[in-house]
């Protein structure tokens, strides 16, 4: 989370100052900040032995939902930004005469969305079996005696 964090905050947001007035970039904020108050929250309580079962629920519930949701805030800002690196050339190196190696910029970043999705669906099956660990299955049964 932090890899990515980096990436889309000083990477993309910073570095394209007509990306940082976007709806997106605020919207991609009050997601981040909304999970980490609760996370935080949560795991200072748990650190002192106290779990409050409400939040405790809202934390491997609301994570799961609002996850994929920044996800999605940050593959928009991405996709916001792709037209400023084409036009501005930025971070796009061109290696010469030993090499005759090119990075552009938006290539990889195009390449990074996937990567970005995929590393979804793996913490959304990591926060799934911490729910399921924390909270159980949620269905109720009858007990036999």
């Amino acid at each position: 989370q932090i890899t990515e964090r980096i990436i889309v905050l000083f990477v993309v947001i910073n570095s394209q100052e007509e990306v940082q007035g976007k709806y997106v970039v605020c919207v991609l904020f009050f997601l981040w900040n909304v999970l980490d108050v609760v996370r935080y929250t949560y795991s200072m309580l748990a650190r002192m032995g106290i779990y409050y079962l409400p939040l405790t629920w809202l934390n491997f519930s609301l994570c799961i939902l609002l996850y994929p949701v920044s996800v999605l805030a940050k593959a928009f800002a991405i996709c916001v930004s792709l037209p400023y690196f084409e036009s501005f050339g930025t971070y796009s190196i061109k290696l010469l005469f030993p090499f005759a190696f090119s990075i552009y910029f938006p290539c990889v970043l195009k390449m990074y969305l996937p990567v970005l999705f995929i590393g979804m669906c793996f913490i959304i099956q990591n926060l799934f079996s911490e729910r399921k660990a924390h909270l159980g299955t949620g269905n109720i049964k009858n007990k036999s005696s």
